[in-house]
């Protein structure tokens, strides 16, 4: 298995120069989330994941072959894969247009859509207890003061941004 130290080494390499939305090095928002899993009783495992759970994105350029080549154990990547949320566009604009049509003023029902289809995607992480806590983990901190830029709350889409990470803290929940 993947150790703490090994995860913390590569995850602090592919976050290089990343910010996190408070302005602050986004390998510290990963430590912070492995942090509080740890403080909660999690074993090593689950707090290798939060820290790598971020690795495989478009903004990182990593794919499951590079974790998998930089020694990342199959079983991490894989719950990793399972945690990384690919935008399914087609279905947020086919949604989108719908309550467009119900007479939903565009901005609120693209950030509908935008909800109803991470929601989607939560439901596909239910089944793994691993992943329903990393991501709950997750979300939580996205919701904390800290990482809500002051110049951005009262804007629409932060509202929207905060209910939709509630609703799947809810459903991971359930």
């Amino acid at each position: 298995m993947t150790t703490f130290a090994e995860a913390l080494q590569i995850a602090t390499e592919i976050h290089a120069g990343q910010q996190d939305k408070a302005g602050g090095p986004y390998i510290e928002f990963m430590k912070h989330v492995a942090s509080k899993l740890k403080e909660a009783g999690e074993p090593e495992e689950v707090q290798v994941v939060a820290l790598l759970q971020d690795t495989i994105t478009d903004s990182t350029g990593k794919t499951k072959d590079d974790l998998l080549n930089l020694g990342v154990s199959p079983e991490i990547v894989d719950l990793i894969v399972l945690l990384t949320h690919h935008k399914n566009q087609p279905y947020i604009d086919e949604y989108s247009c719908k309550l467009m049509a119900e007479g939903i003023p565009a901005e609120e029902a693209t950030y509908e859509a935008r909800e109803k289809e991470f929601l989607l995607f939560i439901d596909t992480l239910k089944a793994n207890p691993i992943a329903v806590k990393v991501k709950s983990a997750l979300l939580s901190l996205l919701m904390e003061e800290k990482y809500i830029l002051r110049n951005e709350r009262r804007e629409l889409k932060t509202k929207f941004r905060l209910h939709k990470y509630q609703s799947a803290i809810e459903a991971l929940k359930n």
